[in-house]
């Protein structure tokens, strides 16, 4: 038998990748769609001819009036100074009146969002967090323009907060399913039930806009509601993760005067916490919990940031045909 008579590279299979490999020196890999196109795939769907000139415009101006009246008023906390001795147990009084009523029997299921729906949930959520910073003592002593930033940046992240611990209470005492969410002051959405018009804010399809609309709401919301089962937060816990997430994107966000009053605001609420767990609770030792509040809190402000950067994208394309008189209050919608 003489070696130098073998066959080398007759194997087809050997053959095959080693042709592959050949072709690819030359061609390069293969392309993805975005490649082969040319353009991002958050524009792939980007249709000139959908996108519309005439927009729908929304004022919220006299929502805006109506807080800077409320922050006028005598708040409605005032008259039962007994009940607490420090400004954030007031302000869990104020959270636990604005609750109050029986959630089994009056609160009643979405089945269709649209323009109408979306409005009137944005009216209830801007005025519910004006009522609750409105009992705020401190908050009152700010000057107008710094409570109405403060209120423009942050009423967003307050209610999405604030609900999801008013969803996770829910779900804890079986009166929702996992798949049941509180939306407004008295109304819930059951994610595998519902509708979606979104003919009024743009032109395209909801698959065409799959990319804008925040990706998997549903697995965030469930694994926030999750680790507030677990957590199990008091009211006192709850209204300080309320300040901690609102004051920190107000001040992130607006920067100058109002930066340094929120930063302010919460080293007196850190004191009124710590006061909470060492003197009631008997529990100096906090941080593990304390951490696990504020993860909470920090997935609240990552969604908040994916929000606002899709929603620039969308109106670097012109993809929606909706414009607010106040677009500051709606970055992260």
């Amino acid at each position: 038998m003489d070696a130098s008579k073998f066959q080398s590279n007759r194997d087809l299979i050997s053959c095959s990748n080693k042709f592959m490999k050949r072709v690819a020196l030359f061609i390069g890999p293969s392309q993805s769609l975005s490649t082969f196109l040319g353009r991002p795939m958050f524009i792939l769907c980007c249709e000139p001819d959908r996108a519309s000139h005439i927009k729908t415009f929304i004022d919220v101006q006299h929502l805006v009036n109506i807080a800077h009246k409320m922050f006028h008023q005598e708040p409605t906390m005032n008259g039962r100074p007994y009940q607490y001795h420090n400004s954030l147990e007031k302000l869990s009084i104020t959270l636990d009146d604005m609750r109050l009523k029986q959630p089994d029997k009056r609160i009643t299921r979405m089945t269709k969002i649209g323009k109408d729906e979306s409005i009137f949930v944005w009216e209830q959520a801007f005025l519910r967090a004006v009522e609750w910073f409105a009992n705020f003592p401190e908050f009152n002593e700010l000057e107008d323009f710094i409570k109405l930033e403060i209120m423009k940046a942050s009423w967003i992240c307050w209610t999405r907060l604030e609900k999801l611990t008013e969803t996770a209470e829910y779900q804890r005492r079986r009166i929702f399913s996992n798949t049941v969410y509180m939306l407004g002051n008295d109304t819930c959405l059951d994610f595998e039930d519902y509708e979606i018009d979104l003919t009024w804010c743009t032109n395209y399809t909801r698959e065409q806009l799959e990319f804008y609309m925040s990706p998997a709401v549903e697995q965030n919301c469930q694994g926030c509601v999750q680790d507030l089962v677990n957590l199990a937060p008091t009211s006192i816990e709850v209204n300080y993760m309320l300040l901690q997430v609102s004051l920190y994107h107000a001040g992130k966000k607006c920067q100058g005067k109002v930066l340094e009053a929120c930063e302010k605001l919460m080293q007196v609420q850190a004191d009124h916490l710590h006061d909470y767990y060492v003197n009631k609770m008997k529990q100096p030792n906090y941080s593990a919990r304390l951490a696990k509040m504020m993860k909470i809190n920090k997935g609240i402000e990552a969604d908040m940031r994916d929000r606002a950067e899709r929603n620039q994208l969308a109106t670097l394309f012109n993809v929606l045909k909706i414009e607010f008189s106040h677009p500051d209050m709606f970055e992260a919608s």
